[in-house]
């Protein structure tokens, strides 16, 4: 008994001793992992993932890829009486469409069946197939409910336009894309009015022919305006016009401003068809602006909740546009100057001919008639003595610089003090105390003074 035992027990050691010198190897790799199969009957898509300590984590990412495997297998061709044909030419957006359209087929993908997985050290591979009988029929019936829904969406368009209503059209028009983007590269066949028409182009065309029928007309086609002047929403009015006669309510509309962006530049139309803007202050340095307004397209797509793909077909269309030229005139200015050097008059005094030159730089005309002026600058400028210092004489400038509207409205004061001038003539002193002073106008009061009139 004991020598059966002990042959039992050295049998068990030898197996041991052979297992543990030589590797247990796991199932061999399988052909699919490095040769792609393929089949009349079905899709496969082939998927690996990295092995981490998380195993649910590596085999769903492995799941995934073989799913996008899958949708690359399926071919997207794209028929000549298609969406995509008709904007070929942008060959961005056919590779963004394609890549929208893959990422699509992998979340649609249904009916798929995993046929096997294998694992190295290191990477985890999985196998998925799919009848390419079971994938037809299903993308058959979705596209069916898709060319119904849109169909729908369409139809509704028609109607609104014949209606009246142009915005609710275009919305719905839009709107008739959305379920059919899919199917972009095929040609969508139907019958609407007893005529076969391809869905998508059709759409496209309808949509085209809308908006080419609206015209927005400039209440006021050309306006004048000074610097430092506000434009009146009375001025600055658009109507909105189908066929040239029927208006159109609530049609959002947005305006640009060539001087400068605007804050307040969207708005929808009225029940007549109108609207109207307005501009807080022009300072514009130009002889003339432009003030245009076109459909806010954004506020259409907006409402018909579409992505970013098929905003980027329909901000293609050439959209309708007024504009109303605006006349810059320069502002009128009237100098009326006091101006005295120890009490002797100046005339022209030097503070007012530098008033006139940085007037006249800055764009606005200097005339001698009260009455022709749209502002008024009143100078008061006088020298006195201040005593002597050492050998110099030395004296100062004191007044006002004042500026105002036509109207009497005062716009800037600035009290000129502190002016001085050193010379052994006292004459001469006060030359200086001016020069001085028409320094300062120059490099920083005029400029305040011209603010004051553009930020009214």
């Amino acid at each position: 008994m004991r020598t059966k035992l002990l042959t039992i027990i050295g049998f068990v050691l030898l197996l041991g001793a052979c297992v543990g010198g030589k590797k247990v190897q796991g199932p061999p790799k399988p052909d699919w992992v490095t040769n792609r199969p393929t089949s009349p009957m079905y899709y496969y898509g082939i998927g690996a993932a990295r092995k981490s300590s998380d195993v649910s984590q590596y085999q769903q990412a492995a799941r995934q890829n073989a799913l996008a495997d899958m949708a690359n297998e399926i071919s997207i061709s794209i028929s000549s009486n298609s969406v995509i044909h008709a904007f070929e030419s942008n060959l961005n957006f056919r590779e963004d469409f394609t890549s929208t359209i893959r990422a699509q087929t992998q979340q649609d993908l249904e009916g798929y069946e995993q046929v096997d997985s294998w694992d190295d050290e290191n990477t985890y591979w999985v196998s998925y197939r799919l009848s390419k009988a079971h994938y037809q029929q299903l993308k058959e019936k979705k596209k069916s409910d898709a060319v119904t829904r849109s169909v729908d969406f369409f139809t509704s368009g028609i109607s609104a336009r014949q209606s009246g209503d142009v915005r609710l059209a275009l919305v719905q028009m839009v709107k008739a894309l959305e379920p059919i983007k899919p199917y972009f590269s095929e040609p969508l066949p139907v019958n609407i009015d007893g005529a076969e028409v391809y869905l998508g182009n059709e759409i496209f065309k309808e949509i085209s022919n809308t908006l080419a029928q609206i015209s927005l007309v400039p209440q006021t086609a050309e306006i004048s305006v000074k610097v430092g002047q506000a434009i009146p929403s009375s001025l600055l009015g658009f109507s909105a016009l189908f066929q040239n006669s029927t208006p159109i309510a609530s049609l959002p509309l947005e305006v640009t401003y060539t001087e400068k962006p605007l804050r307040n530049n969207k708005q929808r139309t009225n029940a007549n068809g109108n609207a109207s803007f307005d501009v807080d202050v022009v300072r514009s340095k130009k002889t003339f602006e432009s003030f245009s307004a076109t459909i806010n397209l954004n506020d259409i797509l907006t409402e018909a909740g579409t992505d970013p793909l098929i905003r980027r077909l329909v901000t293609r269309f050439n959209l309708p546009k007024g504009t109303i030229r605006i006349n810059v005139d320069k502002p009128v200015i009237y100098i009326l100057s006091n101006e005295t050097n120890l009490g002797d008059p100046l005339s022209p005094g030097p503070l007012e001919q530098s008033v006139k030159e940085k007037a006249v730089e800055m764009g606005y005309l200097v005339k001698s008639a009260l009455e022709e002026a749209d502002y008024v600058i009143r100078i008061i400028a006088a020298t006195s003595s201040r005593g002597q210092a050492g050998q110099f004489k030395v004296a100062s400038l004191e007044g006002t610089l004042r500026l105002e509207t036509s109207k009497g409205d005062q716009l800037y004061h600035k009290p000129l003090e502190g002016f001085q001038g050193r010379h052994f003539e006292l004459k001469q002193a006060g030359e200086e105390a001016f020069k001085e002073a028409k320094r300062k106008i120059e490099i920083s009061y005029f400029r305040e003074m011209h603010e004051a009139i553009t930020r009214r």
